[in-house]
């Protein structure tokens, strides 16, 4: 025991490494403007769905919450165990001449490379297995 410090055994999950965050998409559209002046465009989302929590390798529902945990304190406050998305979310602006605009509506996801172990009585680890890891922890559109 490390310092007289007693461990509680369990499992644990630690933050190597903070990667790309993704998408989790929901409703994809565009609109393309064969016309040789400017147009308004509107998207307006029309399908939802949840994300939730997650890893590269099974993890139960303790060590699902102890990722998020490792999230929330290393790197984004706003993470969630899991997030569904809204319906009628809306945003609009200009699709220029002879061009199209692609709109993928979702929900952002924390992306983390790390590893979950297993922490003995006295304080040992072992168990050792490396993963991604994500969290929900934001939704809206990204316009291209």
């Amino acid at each position: 025991m490390p310092d007289g410090l007693e461990c509680k055994p369990g499992w644990f999950f630690k933050i190597t490494k903070n990667k790309k965050n993704t998408m989790s998409v929901k409703y994809h559209t565009f609109v393309e403007n064969k016309k040789n002046y400017t147009i308004d465009y509107k998207f307006t989302s029309k399908k939802s769905g949840t994300t939730e929590v997650g890893a590269s390798v099974a993890v139960s529902a303790d060590i699902g919450v102890k990722i998020l945990g490792s999230i929330k304190a290393e790197i984004q406050a706003s993470a969630k165990k899991s997030w569904t998305s809204e319906i009628g979310i809306e945003t609009y602006g200009k699709v220029k001449a002879k061009s199209t605009v692609k709109g993928n509506y979702g929900i952002s996801k924390e992306n983390v490379y790390g590893y979950k172990y297993y922490r003995g009585s006295a304080c040992q680890k072992s168990n050792k297995q490396h993963m991604t890891a994500w969290a929900p922890y934001r939704e809206g559109w990204v316009v291209s």
